[in-house]
This record gives structure tokens, sequence and C-alpha cells, in this order.
């Protein structure tokens, strides 16, 4: 049987500093190299492995380690393991759309709308998932930063984000 894709919110940006979210990251889910220039992000894993990439370095988290990932830092994560992977990511300060994206990224995956990367299948939602949680591309993907910006806001305009929202972070 098929581990489903799962966020939970621990603290929000609502009631809180921080935003504190515990996810799982199954078998194959992966990012590509991005960073955020708004908040720090912190991952602890609580089970499994998880391969972090972190400036020039590639760190492999077990249980109990923690890596910070600081504003305009380009990192990127990938369970290369056979087991899901679960986290808690912090992100410092909070932010309201970084928690929807992971709830829209999940309920997507769980609704089979993402692939096994976890990557949402429909490009305007990819776009949307990139604007929320402030993912700046790097390296040649940084071509596609406009394109993605011009689908995200024709996305919001007629009325995607709400779709979203309204089904997945209820």
């Amino acid at each position: 049987m098929k581990t489903q894709s799962y966020v939970k919110l621990i603290s929000s940006v609502d009631t809180h500093k921080n935003s504190v979210l515990e996810m799982n990251i199954l078998p194959g889910e992966n990012t590509p190299w991005h960073y955020h220039t708004l908040f720090s992000e912190t991952f602890e894993v609580l089970k499994g492995t998880l391969e972090v990439g972190r400036g020039k370095d590639i760190h492999h988290l077990k249980q109990g380690d923690i890596a910070t990932i600081e504003p305009n830092e380009k990192h990127y994560f990938h369970n290369t393991s056979n087991e899901e992977c679960i986290v808690t990511t912090t992100l410092n300060p909070g932010n309201k759309n970084f928690e929807n994206a992971l709830f829209i990224l999940k309920g997507l995956a769980k609704d089979g709308l993402a692939s096994d990367a976890g990557t949402p299948k429909s490009f305007s939602d990819l776009a949307l998932f990139v604007y929320l949680n402030n993912s700046k591309m790097v390296g040649i993907q940084r071509i596609a930063a406009p394109l993605f910006k011009i689908v995200a806001k024709a996305a919001i305009k007629r009325g995607r984000l709400d779709e979203l929202i309204e089904r997945y972070c209820k």
C-alpha cells in the first residue's frame, strides 16, 4: 500500500512568530535547487533520512538532525531512500503563503494531481506553488521565472488560487 502525503500545521504565523509544519517526504520526492528571500527554513528529521543540498555542500540528515537554510541560500531536498521521511519545517519569520503552499502541494498529491516527485502536474498549479512559497529558481531554471510569474498571476485572476485554498487549506 502506498503511503499518503500529509502536512500538519504545528504553529501558524496567524498566532506565532514562526510557521512550524510537520510533513512527510515520500521516497523520490524532491525539490530543485532554489532559495527563499523572505525567511530562513529549518528542517528537523523526525523519522527516516533526507538529502539536503545547501550552498556547495550535500548533507545526509537522519533522525534528530537539523539543517537551517538562511534567506537567499540556495538549497534542495530529496528523499533518496525507500522509506518515507518525516520532518518539521520551521520558517523564521513565519509565512502564511508558504503554509498554504504546503497544504496545496500535499492535497494535490493526495488527489493524484502531482507526480511521484511531488511536482504538481498542472503547470498553472506549479506556478502558483512556486509563487506562494517564495521559491526563487537558480541556474538555467531562472529563465522560466518570468513565465511562472505570468502564469501564477493569471491563475490568481481567474480564481484558481481561491479554489485551491478553499479545497486544501480550510
